[in-house]
């Protein structure tokens, strides 16, 4: 029984202990767990933060510039060697004036930032967290104090040259300190990232490039009233100096800003400034009357409803934009390092070769080894007039490759280099003559896969006169693919622009003429490139009277005096009768700062780069 006795006592012994050994086992297991789930909340409280904080600098650099350059155009002057900081005389501008300037800057931008941010979840869909982003650029964002332990200084001049008062486009870098909290928390987890750093911004004179279509006079040089209509497709930046007409539902895609002006000049507004727009049927509207507002205006009368869309924003009592008065820039720029003419040009060619050694070869992709890639310029011009006679024209042939140096072919069909005052000339991109070009085209389109420019080269072709363009001019690397479209549900598909980081470009621009599409040019041009005249037209010749040819197939933008007409169509149908149609697709290259070389600049201020520079980090766990 002893024996027994004992027995029992130590399996009761060796179950207790089992048993405080399974509740040991059972206790570490349930702490594990939960330290488990609060490393996981931990770890994907860090990655919402941290996809916060990315967040805030993507705003900053997309709809962040966009509303900074709006604040610029309203508190930059215009005037002074500076954009903020002064008329001084110095190299750099006055600190506390720029400061003084930037802090009204940072104030307006403050708004537009919390307004983009919030009392808004950035949390992914599904996910039952909390993440929250502010972004300071005053001492207060989201109407919270600064955190502690952080400040901020006031903005400052990084770098750039005064204005000389000589038209050259200068640049200049200002910066404004910021802020970044990005804060996240799930269930329990909770995650704090503090960013401090510099808001950076580059100012330079707006180039005309930048708009999709620009006009002085908003009619034809006969003064016939010109209206959008529901055929209208612009997908980049729609200015006139005058006042718009609007039939049915035209489509804008990119901001659209009027003057207002009753009587534009070249140079100013000539007459009253009276904001506003035509509504087919319901004549002028003053913008304080537009119903239901001024930013969607839409009126319905016996033909039809007359609402157009702004997708981007509209503002009618937008600065007048003066024209420039003369080519000097571009004259200057071409007898320095690009090609000058002193008289017409008959025929301008552009095109693209491949060449190993002096043999063509075909373009692949990538290059074979050894083969080099060439822009060509055959230019055939009127080198003396004889008296009371016709031109002696020369033809000139020019190439460069991606290093810019300059090559003539000479008599001997040899290719050698453009020296001017003993040096070699780097060509500057542009082309110039004190006449008109009678032809200016690509390729013929029995070449037609050989692009007019190559993926490096970036040319502006400038005149005094007239510039006639006869054929196809296109880029071997598009930045786009296809046009806006209109579906039958009455909305509108943009053209594809997923290749922005190509750099060949072309800019047209005629400063006493007009740009045609000629005669003879053929069915369904392509024109890549942005097509300027500061006092006629960018227009098709004979519009009225040749036989329909198809659309213009232009990706880029016009700048024009007039409204250029490009052909006609029979209302019925909606088709055309003569001339083009238009399928015009913005280049939106244009609203990050790229132009053609020495393109005409607006003489207004935009923000041409921004840039995020992060200087500090710290996180916390709650």
């Amino acid at each position: 029984m002893r024996n027994k006795g004992i027995a029992i006592v130590l399996a009761l012994a060796t179950v207790l202990v089992v048993s405080g050994i399974g509740a040991l086992i059972f206790t570490r297991t349930i702490r594990e767990i939960r330290h488990g789930a609060q490393d996981q909340g931990i770890v994907q409280t860090l990655m919402l933060a941290r996809g916060a904080a990315n967040l805030g600098g993507s705003l900053l650099a997309t709809r962040g510039r966009e509303r900074l350059e709006r604040i610029v155009q309203q508190t930059a002057s215009s005037t002074d060697r500076w954009a903020y900081g002064g008329n001084t005389g110095t190299e750099a501008p006055d600190p506390v004036l720029a400061a003084q300037g930037l802090a009204n800057v940072a104030d307006r931008f403050q708004s537009d930032l919390d307004g983009f941010l919030c009392g808004k979840n950035f949390a992914p869909d599904g996910l039952p967290a909390e993440v929250r982003v502010r972004v300071y650029v005053t001492a207060s964002a989201c109407g919270e104090p600064l955190p502690p332990k952080t400040r901020l200084p006031p903005g400052r001049f990084v770098e750039g040259a005064p204005r000389t008062g000589t038209g050259s486009g200068v640049s200049q870098t200002y910066a404004l300190p910021f802020v970044m909290v990005a804060e996240a928390s799930l269930g329990q987890a909770r995650r704090n990232i503090v960013l401090q750093g510099e808001y950076r911004f580059t100012i330079g004179r707006s180039s005309f490039a930048r708009y999709a279509l620009f006009t002085n006079v908003h009619a034809l040089p006969n003064r016939t009233e010109i209206w959008f209509t529901d055929r209208t497709l612009f997908d980049g930046p729609v200015h006139t100096n005058g006042r718009f007409r609007f039939y049915r539902s035209a489509w804008f895609g990119g901001e659209v800003t009027s003057a207002g002006c009753l009587s534009p000049g070249s140079q100013s507004c000539q007459g009253q400034t009276v904001p506003g727009a035509y509504f087919y049927g319901e004549g002028f509207v003053r913008d304080r009357n537009m119903q239901p507002s001024a930013a969607r205006p839409s009126y319905r009368n016996r033909y039809g409803t007359h609402a157009p869309e702004f997708t981007a924003g509209v503002d009618w009592n937008a600065s007048f934009i003066p024209l420039p008065p003369n080519s000097q820039d571009q004259k200057t720029a071409a007898q320095e390092s690009g090609l000058y003419f002193s008289d017409d040009i008959r025929s301008l060619k552009l095109y693209r070769k491949c060449l190993l050694g002096e043999t063509e070869v075909a373009c692949s992709e990538p290059l074979d080894p050894g083969v080099l890639k060439l822009q060509y310029i055959e230019v055939t011009y009127c080198a003396q007039k004889n008296r009371g006679g016709p031109c002696t024209h020369t033809t000139e042939v020019y190439r460069y490759g991606p290093d810019g140096l300059l090559y003539q072919e000479n008599n001997w069909g040899q290719f050698v280099p453009v020296r001017r005052n003993g040096a070699p000339v780097r060509f500057n991109g542009v082309i110039y003559t004190d006449g008109g070009v009678q032809s200016l085209s690509g390729p013929g389109r029995s070449q037609a896969t050989d692009p007019a420019l190559a993926e490096f080269a970036q040319i502006t072709v400038a005149a005094q006169g007239d510039i006639r363009i006869t054929g196809d001019l296109k880029y071997e690397k598009p930045p786009c693919t296809g046009v806006p479209t209109r579906e039958p549900d009455g909305t509108v598909t943009p053209a594809v622009c997923d290749n922005l980081g190509v750099q060949n470009v072309l800019g047209v621009y005629s400063q006493e003429g007009s740009v045609w599409i000629a005669r003879e040019a053929p069915r369904d041009i392509h024109i890549h490139g942005t097509l300027m005249s500061s006092r006629g037209v960018v227009g098709v010749e004979g519009y009225d009277s040749i036989p329909e040819k198809g659309s213009v197939y232009l990706l880029g933008g016009i700048i024009e005096y007039y409204y250029g007409a490009f052909g006609t169509f029979d209302p019925a149908t909606g088709r055309n009768k003569t001339g083009y149609g238009r399928a015009f697709t913005y280049d939106r290259r244009f609203l990050q700062g790229l132009a053609p070389p020495f393109f005409p600049t607006t003489g207004q201020d935009r923000v041409t780069s921004v840039s995020v520079f992060s200087y500090g980090q710290r996180e916390q766990v709650y």
